[in-house]
């Protein structure tokens, strides 16, 4: 059995997807170009498989992502929610 992917880095991938290069991805993300670069790379690793087609500007996403994102969105969306409510609970209990 394989190890799942990082829904992290699956955000990072949409991001990537929504701005169209890495630069705008990584500064709507705040982290650096490098490291927005290396998490695609983790998870292409991780996913076994090319998930973007890059450029020297732009990049496109492949078959392979497009299904991921497409499949993976609501996993995403439920992860960022969860973590929304535990800082809500968190920030009460102070």
């Amino acid at each position: 059995m394989s190890t799942p992917f990082s829904l992290e880095l699956v955000g990072a991938l949409r991001e990537v997807a929504r701005h169209g290069n890495l630069t705008r991805a990584a500064s709507s993300m705040q982290l650096s170009k490098s490291t927005v670069s290396k998490y695609i790379t983790e998870l292409e690793a991780q996913v076994g498989m090319q998930l973007l087609h890059r450029s020297t500007r732009v990049v496109n996403l492949t078959d392979a992502g497009r299904l991921l994102l497409r499949r993976s969105a609501a996993l995403v969306d439920l992860a960022t929610r969860i973590q929304s409510e535990l800082d809500a609970h968190a920030a009460s209990l102070s």
